[in-house]
């Protein structure tokens, strides 16, 4: 059910102060009624790419988690995946072998937040070998369940565990289970189509350096997707 006229002009007018004061080239935003997309919205452009809109795709960086998690619970649900399982009962050669599957998607298995080396948005990707050598001790900061403590590499061992469970890629798992079910085919791996050039914002001038649409391979289940506001729509409904 779309909104109102008026709802739309006051929706359009937050859109375009977080673009300001966000100081992004570009912002879009969407609201969902019940199964449907009821409002989308953008300001600014996407800085020499197609105008912004709901059909561009935009590195959705950690929303990527959510379809991890619905693999995960997908391989639950069909009894070949305990959540009670440690990392260790499903992937060998990874430090934090005692944490539980529950505890990692809840980003409470206290493991580090970050893999060693590189910032690994910004980084060519490693394949999972390389991963595990590199993280083959512990990656703990506190107990398990302790408290919340964000993990970027939980999720990277989350898609593995999704991999070596289906016997599947994490990616091919994803597209053949959710986004073709749910005809999303404006989400891809890497860009595809219009997309909008990613940037970073220097905080003091203002300034736009452009990003580089990395494959992260291994840490890919952590953050590698791109999708339109379209696609995100359809996928929260």
């Amino acid at each position: 059910m779309p909104v109102s006229e008026v709802t739309a002009r006051a929706l359009l007018r937050r859109v375009a102060e977080a673009q300001s004061a966000g100081r992004v080239p570009s912002l879009l935003a969407a609201v969902v009624r019940g199964d449907e997309l009821g409002w989308a919205g953008s300001w600014g452009d996407t800085t020499g790419g197609p105008p912004a809109g709901p059909d561009v795709q935009y590195r959705i960086g950690s929303i990527t988690k959510t379809f991890t998690a619905v693999r995960v619970l997908q391989l639950v649900e069909e009894g070949t995946l305990s959540l009670d399982s440690v990392v260790g009962d499903v992937v060998a050669g990874i430090g934090a072998s005692d944490r539980t599957l529950r505890s990692l998607l809840a980003h409470s298995s206290g493991m580090q937040s970050e893999p060693t080396g590189p910032w690994w948005e910004r980084s060519p990707g490693v394949p999972w070998e390389d991963l595990a050598a590199d993280h083959a001790g512990s990656l703990t900061v506190l107990p398990d369940g302790e408290q919340f403590h964000y993990s970027n590499l939980a999720f990277a061992i989350l898609g593995r565990v999704v991999e070596e469970v289906s016997g599947e890629p994490w990616w091919d798992g994803v597209r053949a289970r959710i986004l073709t079910p749910l005809g999303m085919d404006r989400t891809s791996y890497l860009p595809e189509g219009q997309a909008s050039q990613g940037y970073s914002v220097d905080p003091y001038a203002g300034t736009l350096h452009p990003e580089p649409a990395t494959d992260t391979r291994a840490m890919a289940p952590a953050g590698q997707m791109w999708s339109t506001v379209g696609d995100l729509a359809t996928y929260a409904a």
